[in-house]
């Protein structure tokens, strides 16, 4: 699949326009899985130390970040073909979602089959595709062609060969026991630039999976108070579950709007805002649907929670602002509207990304240069009420 057809011309376009030459290696970057995959050892409940040697026994390479101490990642295998490869099997077709998660090593359940040759049974070897028709995965039919279109649950097809290879964690004893959470390393820098301590009263404003604030609540050694925001009761009752298996237990859950944080009458010491985005900095994309509209209309929906974090923080107190993705209008952009009102940049404790675009105080990871997701990291004071 070629760039153009697996990004807008408009976006690609946009990227240039911004990125210059780097606008093609990045675009490369976000189209394959993560070189290294991060969990965050959970010190609530071990140590790092004994969580590679559990790890270990376990099968797995785990290596120690060099950046956090609570850091371990896994080195990513492949590619295992080539773009080119044909392999001439029955098809499977999966959607956006499940492709993406088949290209990196997991399982194709059926509720993720779009479309699947009827003459497919138990036991074929079948290759996997995407809507477009790009190959990911290689692997042995569990149900017949016509069960995997029809059924709504239950393996379809056992992944043999993936393009890449990450490791399956989630049936690990240690990832039942709670001793890691699966993160990536600038989603971890960004609890660390917060700098909680158990005496601040902290918000988090878009909480739920519980990641950053599972992370707040571990550098908080489970003290204090964080109150964690979502709108989706079903993202809230996750979220609960993941911070049981973790043994959290300083979070207050509040499910609300986050947009209407003043109405709460609080006056928070630190706030993380991890705004909802275009996502563009995900790895790996397939291919992309978002364009610049799309950037400008995300960028205008983030300042009503960025103007929401600013009236709910105490006179100088701190805000975290991160996205996922790597637009300017999304990140820079709005941190500028931020400094005119009343916010100024402070200087992040851990910083092992670039500067951002033209404004130096910032933190951008971009996928080429720093093998993560693309992300973007922002920590600011309240100077005027």
């Amino acid at each position: 699949m070629s760039y153009e057809e697996a990004f807008p011309e408009e976006l690609r376009r946009y990227y240039r326009n911004i990125f210059g030459g780097e606008a093609e290696e990045i675009m490369a970057s976000l189209r394959t899985p993560v070189e290294k995959y991060y969990i965050r050892v959970n010190t609530l409940k071990t140590s790092r130390e004994k969580l590679i040697r559990i790890l270990r026994r376990e099968g797995l390479k785990p290596k120690r970040s060099p950046y956090l101490e609570e850091g371990i990642y896994f080195e990513r295998e492949g590619p295992n073909f080539d773009d080119d490869y044909q392999p001439g099997l029955k098809k499977v077709v999966a959607n956006k979602f499940a492709a993406e998660s088949v290209y990196q090593g997991a399982m194709l359940y059926a509720p993720g089959v779009l479309n699947a040759d009827r003459k497919i049974r138990p036991g074929d070897e079948v290759e996997i595709r995407d809507p477009k028709g790009f190959l990911v995965g290689i692997g042995t039919a569990k149900m017949s062609g016509e069960e995997m279109i029809r059924k709504m649950r239950g393996l379809a097809v056992e992944v043999t060969l993936p393009k890449f290879k990450l490791p399956s964690l989630s049936e690990l004893e240690s990832f039942k026991e709670g001793l890691f959470y699966a993160q990536s390393l600038p989603s971890m820098v960004v609890a660390r630039v917060l700098e909680p301590s158990e005496e601040d009263l902290i918000i988090d404003m878009a909480a739920a999976p519980g990641g950053k604030t599972s992370h707040i609540s571990q550098l908080m050694q489970n003290r204090g108070e964080i109150i964690a925001i979502d709108k989706s009761k079903n993202r809230l009752r996750k979220m609960e579950e993941e911070l049981n298996r973790l043994g959290v237990k300083n979070v207050r859950l509040v499910r609300m709007d986050s947009r209407k944080l003043p109405e709460l009458g609080i006056r928070a010491d630190k706030i993380l805002l991890d705004a909802p985005c275009t996502a563009l900095g995900i790895r790996p994309k397939l291919w992309e649907s978002r364009t610049p509209k799309d950037i400008l209309a995300t960028a205008r929906y983030q300042r009503a929670f960025i103007w929401a974090a600013i009236k709910s923080l105490r006179r100088d107190g701190i805000l975290v602002y991160s996205t996922c993705t790597i637009s300017y209008e999304e990140n820079e952009a709005n941190v500028k509207y931020m400094l005119e009102k009343g916010m100024k940049l402070e200087e992040q404790n851990v910083f092992i990304a670039s500067p951002g675009i033209d404004l130096p105080g910032v933190q951008r990871f971009y996928p080429n240069r720093h093998l993560t997701q693309g992300f973007f990291i922002a920590k600011l004071r309240k100077v005027r009420q």
